[in-house]
């Protein structure tokens, strides 16, 4: 398998890693939840703006009467999210440059 393919095949499993890590992140941040809020934020009392959610980066808050905040997508989504992005880009990156290497003839002496 030459460069470009493998530089190819990486960039797609990267973000077809992100997209898993993206969806999982959605799921267990209850955003798709059609429940009460009280369901998913059942620590303490609830204010009037109960939650505010983010779709990039994956944020979804709780808000609390007394003031304070509790975040439902676990913590390591996001780095991993982006890391899976970043791969993905570079890997592109490493496909085109790699590609237009084989692709320029070569000098001749």
């Amino acid at each position: 398998m030459n460069t470009v393919a493998r530089s190819v095949l990486g960039a797609v499993l990267a973000l077809a890693a992100a997209t898993v890590v993206y969806a999982h992140g959605v799921w267990v941040g209850h955003f798709l939840d059609l429940r009460a809020t009280t369901g998913y934020c059942p620590a303490k009392p609830l204010a009037s703006t109960s939650t505010s959610a983010h779709l990039l980066p994956l944020r979804h808050t709780c808000h609390y009467a007394d003031g304070t905040t509790g975040e439902l997508v676990p913590a390591y989504v996001n780095p991993i999210l982006f890391l899976c992005l970043a791969v993905g880009v570079a890997c592109t990156a490493l496909a085109v440059r790699s590609a237009r290497r084989t692709a320029r003839p070569s000098p001749t002496r």
